[in-house]
């Protein structure tokens, strides 16, 4: 064999102890993971929990392993790929029945270290259905939204039209709470809300399901009233003195309604009358002090009955007085 034909063998044999190199490498991972280490305690003794459920979401991926509990604490780990997850962990009897869960949290995991989440659980949520009774409700048929509210937890509730029921399944967790509901018509605005709910404490127990009706609060309105004619204008009015004091007298009304007078005085064409008296007199006389440095050419004077609610009658025929 000649020294020049041995020189593509070698090439051939080159290529062949490459490929063999590059079979044996790791290929790179296209969605890197690190592993996520989940401990737990329940906060309270519980001897009939067994295990807990594990889950980790991201929109419609999830995550999910279960591991022993053991005197009341748990650990579980995942390889999960990098990013953030929502993680919930929920305590099961034998029989699945969850008696504890941790509220929803979101956690990130990093790529390159591993994550190590502790959790304290508490007694698992209960199932609260509420329904909205709008039978005696003047604005039933406009009602078609409420917003339902645990404290300061807030949902919204939608009903397609005024025969649908009015109902809504929410997850609480237990406890005490401030509870109230508050009613719309076509939006959350607040023009359209209907009314201000009241406040009131409901008290949620572990792993129930608890029904509650809910009613708007009413109050009854009783309008009543009466026609009430103004009373006649009083007669025989009249003005005397040279000023600066003038006396008006008047013949007294026989009105059952009657509760008093008013005077009135006019002083120029071109002012309004003016009130002498503020609250309406028992009596039918009054005398009025002018300003003895600036008595006016003339004094126009009229009375006028007050009724017991009020109401000011008719003006007498105007008496003018001149010094």
């Amino acid at each position: 064999m000649t020294k020049n034909s041995t020189r593509p063998i070698l090439l051939l044999l080159l290529v062949c102890a490459a490929a063999l190199s590059s079979a044996c490498l790791s290929a790179s991972p296209l969605a890197p993971t690190s592993p996520l280490t989940v401990l737990g305690t329940v906060d309270t003794a519980s001897h009939t929990v067994v295990e807990a459920l594990i889950i980790l979401s991201r929109g419609k991926h999830v995550v999910e392993t279960t591991v022993p509990v053991h005197l009341n604490e748990f650990q579980g780990s995942l390889e999960v790929p990098v990013g953030q997850w929502q993680l919930t962990v929920f305590l099961r009897d034998a029989d699945g029945m969850v008696h504890f869960q941790s509220k929803p949290e979101n956690i990130q995991v990093d790529y390159g270290g591993a994550t190590s989440i502790e959790l304290i659980l508490r007694p698992a949520a209960s199932t609260v259905n509420i329904s909205i009774d709008l039978e005696n409700y003047v604005f039933r048929r406009e009602a078609l939204r409420a917003r339902i509210y645990f404290d300061d937890q807030m949902y919204e509730v939608i009903r397609p039209d005024a025969d649908a029921p009015f109902e809504a399944a929410l997850e609480i967790s237990p406890g005490s709470y401030e509870f109230k509901i508050e009613l719309y018509t076509e939006s959350f605005r607040v023009g359209d809300k209907l009314g201000s709910g009241l406040w009131q404490v409901v008290h949620i127990g572990a792993s129930e399901e608890i029904f509650l009706t809910w009613k708007p609060e009413t109050q009854g309105l009783l309008i009543s009233g009466r026609v009430e004619t103004l009373l006649p204008a009083p007669t025989g009015v009249t003005v005397t003195g040279s000023g600066p004091e003038v006396e008006i007298t008047w013949m007294p009304l026989d009105h059952w309604n009657l509760q008093g007078y008013i005077v009135l005085a006019q002083k120029s064409a071109l002012d309004r009358y003016e009130l002498l008296t503020p609250s309406p007199l028992p009596t039918t006389s009054f005398l009025h002090a002018l300003d003895p440095e600036e008595l006016p050419s003339e004094v126009k004077y009229v009375v006028a009955a007050v009724s017991t609610h009020g109401l000011v009658g008719y003006y007498s025929a105007p008496q003018i007085w001149r010094p």
